[in-house]
């Protein structure tokens, strides 16, 4: 019997029982589509990260440890000077310090709370910060209405300030462009609001930021010690440097501040790429971990094929010891069966990869059209030729494992006893 005419008997004997064939072939579906579904989510989620990450992946943080080290020297503070030092380093494309509402006396650092004000209305903030016209560009912040202060109002000291959301909306009402060229005082000095930021979170939106010559002589006044830093922020040239950066950045420290013992270190130098690393390893788990689960339905739909064709072997038994008897071989007769749960596979793996793949133009259509809003704007599914081949390959090996041992059953019948088979 020539391979054609068994395949023609196989889908005879499936459409004979079409209702039985689609439930067997309604878990491969499923299966099949979860797995191609789900790998393309972890894709798409996982680029998306990547490309959420990818900004602040050479991102450097530097700031001093202020208590006692036992068995060290006194803790000394970051200053200017540490600041021109790490500029110098090879492998450091940007730094830009910070002086921050906490301050360094004698007595070690004192949170000092002031209170932003206007005529009419005040906002109590924690949260005001003396730095330079790179704080934007480190701090990935943008702003929703005005400018940023310039070099020349930096080197000046010039008392303008870019204020955060909240302080806008507390101090001149929802609309920011009302904020600007108004005067903001800070306890008693005076300052000319030239920007407001868009919101970043509830830390950064009730932010006052300054230069830092007006911040050290018309906020926080002696207490910074003149040149004294709460942080630096740096900027790798790369990803890839951020290591060699940090390795700079330490020894160059420990020789400003006489550090000669790693473990009496009086800084800390924070790198942000080695947090992200971990975070993006973990979000790739997730993704390559939810399809092995889906995987499960096609197991489950392994097991369906297989009881379906015993099923079918023992409903067609008088119609095997028949074929037999008239000259069919053993080896027909299994080729027949495993042709029958292959196409009953094949049929189920191809109908859940044009579902999954349906599904997944739909939702890249529908994230098109909404634009994307923060997240959503890199999410992209994935849709990509190695999953669908590896979901529809394990379709078609479960259906013949699964209908592997049922045709053996058949094959071995013996015609005289098939046919009195009631």
């Amino acid at each position: 019997m020539i391979l054609r005419e068994i395949l023609m008997i196989a889908l005879r004997g499936l459409r004979a029982h079409k209702l039985r064939s689609g439930l067997t072939m309604l878990g491969l579906v499923i299966g099949v589509a979860a797995v191609i579904l789900l790998t393309s989510l972890g894709q798409g989620l996982t680029g998306a990260v990547n490309t959420a990450v990818e900004p602040i992946a050479n991102s450097i943080t530097i700031v001093p440890k202020l208590s006692p080290i036992p068995g060290g020297p006194p803790a000394e503070s970051l200053t200017d000077d540490d600041m021109d030092a790490v500029a110098k380093a090879s492998h450091v494309a940007l730094v830009v310090p910070m002086v921050t509402g906490s301050t360094t006396g004698a007595a070690g650092q004192v949170s000092r709370a002031l209170t932003a004000s206007t005529p009419g209305a005040q906002f109590l903030s924690a949260s005001v910060t003396g730095t330079t016209t790179d704080y934007l560009t480190v701090q990935r912040k943008t702003l929703s209405a005005g400018a940023f202060f310039t070099q020349t109002q930096t080197t000046a000291g010039a008392k303008v300030a870019v204020i955060g959301p909240l302080v806008a909306k507390a101090l001149y009402g929802p609309d920011p462009q009302a904020a600007l060229g108004q005067t903001l005082r800070l306890d008693h000095a005076l300052f000319k609001v030239i920007g407001v930021m868009d919101s970043f979170g509830a830390a950064g939106d009730n932010a006052i930021i300054m230069p830092i010559k007006a911040a050290r002589s018309g906020v926080f006044g002696k207490g910074t010690g003149g040149n004294q830093l709460s942080q630096l922020s740096v900027k790798a040239h790369s990803t890839g440097e951020v290591k060699a950066a940090v390795g700079q950045i330490s020894e160059i420290l420990r020789q400003q501040h006489h550090v000669t013992n790693p473990q009496y270190d009086d800084f800390q130098v924070q790198d942000l790429g080695s947090r992200v690393g971990t975070f993006t390893s973990l979000i790739e788990l997730i993704a390559n971990f939810v399809p092995a689960i889906a995987a499960i339905s096609l197991l489950v739909g392994g097991i369906g094929v297989l009881n379906i064709m015993l099923v079918s072997v023992t409903d067609r038994t008088r119609e095997i010891g028949t074929r037999k008897a008239v000259g069919a071989s053993g080896p027909a007769i299994l080729t027949q069966f495993i042709l029958e749960a292959l196409t009953v596979a094949g049929m189920g793996g191809l109908i859940g990869v044009a579902l999954s793949v349906g599904m997944i133009l739909l939702l890249k259509a529908l994230l098109a059209n909404a634009g994307g809003v923060g997240f959503l704007s890199s999410f992209d599914p994935v849709l990509s030729l190695p999953p669908i081949a590896v979901a529809f390959g394990i379709s078609l090996a479960i259906g013949l494992v699964a209908g592997g041992y049922p045709a053996w059953r058949a094959a071995r019948l013996e015609p005289i006893e098939a046919l009195r088979f009631e």
